[in-house]
């Protein structure tokens, strides 16, 4: 095929170049057809002639001419996430809440703002554009833009691995807008506001939110204990549960076993007991009345948040008095409710408060972010996260039935 030169003319202040490209089409078929696009240069000055801008048209030619692009780099980017890249990639590679992640930004921020944009044609300032667009408009937090940016920069790696586009991914250099974090993403349990919480909540209630304040467990890793994983001295990690979808840990280091305190230990052996004939080791330790792991969520919503929103004077619930038509006035010695995921913030800050190393905190909460001061896989329980354990255990001073204030771990 003879090289093209193009068609090269002005309209106004921009000049352009007239060429032939092959254009993937709705039905998959290639078919070549005339394109136009404008050159980086305005007319004016120094271009105002087809052979000052000559050396602009062929550099935007050579590729074409040397036959490097894939015509299907002409799909729309639309097209390219809803036939390949998420049923392709995510579905098969991707945990069960990352793939709900991509598909809610995806369908609600993303996918609406794509237009007509193919994936050769997409460009840096485009990421840039949608992402601050989505900031302003959809008011996301920094989290969640950081998932659009990720499922976008997804999109052109996938299209690299296929073959489909060479060169830099245009979302490298795409910045997350700054936009102020909402509290509730940041917050951590004190340790008094732990032990406030766990004094009106009932069994199971109680030993759960103790195993999420003592363990630092991920809410999916809470749901996914056996009571093979428990030994009386540690809890391995086994399985991740988020809604019905039963997975691998998060991570790698996320598999590390986590020392068990005495109080905690005290509090799983009763709730063993209780639990009589459905303590099997096969079955998970926090379940359902049909043998399913627990829904957290609706642990939360029916029963913890319930208990810390009390009268001071009657202990009512704030829902009980509004339906008896009374003024109802919070108990604020009790804590408010921030989510699961505030327990492992918690049990991080108060280790830290405590003077434990980073390391060993980081051991604990099996974290394996670069930003942290160790990534490496801790295979057994170490003598420093047990002593860091045992010391957040005296400074929590929980008894209630489980422990005094000072007792050591059990034998």
């Amino acid at each position: 095929m003879s090289e093209q030169k193009g068609y090269i003319f002005h309209s106004g202040k921009c000049w352009y170049v007239r060429f032939y490209d092959d254009v993937l089409q709705p039905d998959g078929k290639v078919k070549r057809v005339q394109v136009c696009k404008k050159l980086s240069v305005e007319y004016g000055g120094e271009y105002r002639t087809k052979r000052s801008v000559q050396p602009f048209a062929q550099e935007l030619l050579a590729p074409f001419n040397r036959g490097v692009l894939n015509p299907q780099s002409t799909m729309l980017v639309s097209e390219f996430v809803g036939r390949v890249y998420l049923p392709e990639y995510v579905e098969k590679n991707l945990r069960a809440a990352t793939k709900k992640q991509y598909k809610d930004v995806w369908q609600n921020h993303l996918k609406p703002r794509m237009g007509k944009l193919t994936l050769r044609g997409f460009r840096t300032v485009h990421g840039e554009q949608m992402l601050t667009q989505i900031a302003a408009q959809a008011k996301l937090g920094r989290s969640s833009l950081r998932h659009c940016k990720a499922l976008l920069s997804g999109t052109f790696k996938q299209a690299k691995r296929l073959g489909i586009l060479d060169g830099i991914n245009p979302i490298m250099d795409v910045s997350i807008p700054r936009v102020p974090e909402p509290e509730e993403d940041t917050y951590a349990y004190s340790l008094s506001e732990i032990k406030a919480m766990l004094a009106p909540l009932g069994e199971p209630a109680r030993t759960v939110v103790l195993c999420a304040a003592l363990t630092g467990l991920r809410k999916s890793e809470l749901r996914g204990l056996t009571w093979a994983n428990f030994d009386g001295k540690e809890l391995s990690v086994t399985r991740s549960v988020w809604n019905s979808t039963v997975s691998e840990p998060k991570t790698r280091r996320s598999r590390s076993p986590i020392p068990v305190v005495k109080q905690l230990a005290d509090a799983l052996e009763a709730h063993k007991l209780r639990a009589g004939i459905l303590a099997q080791p096969s079955l998970p330790i926090f379940q359902a009345g049909n043998g399913k792991p627990l829904n957290l969520d609706n642990l939360a919503r029916r029963v913890v948040t319930p208990a810390l929103s009390r009268c001071e004077v009657c202990r009512q619930s704030e829902a009980e008095h509004k339906a008896e038509g009374h003024i109802f006035k919070r108990d604020m010695s009790l804590p408010e409710w921030h989510g699961w995921h505030a327990f492992r913030r918690g049990l991080a800050t108060n280790l830290h408060a405590l003077g434990v190393d980073d390391k060993t905190i980081q051991a604990i909460l099996r974290h394996s972010n670069v930003g942290l001061t160790m990534n490496v896989y801790v295979k057994s329980v170490s003598e420093s996260q047990v002593n860091a354990m045992d010391a957040l255990s005296e400074k929590l001073e929980i008894c209630n039935g489980y422990a005094t204030p000072g007792q050591g771990r059990p034998n």
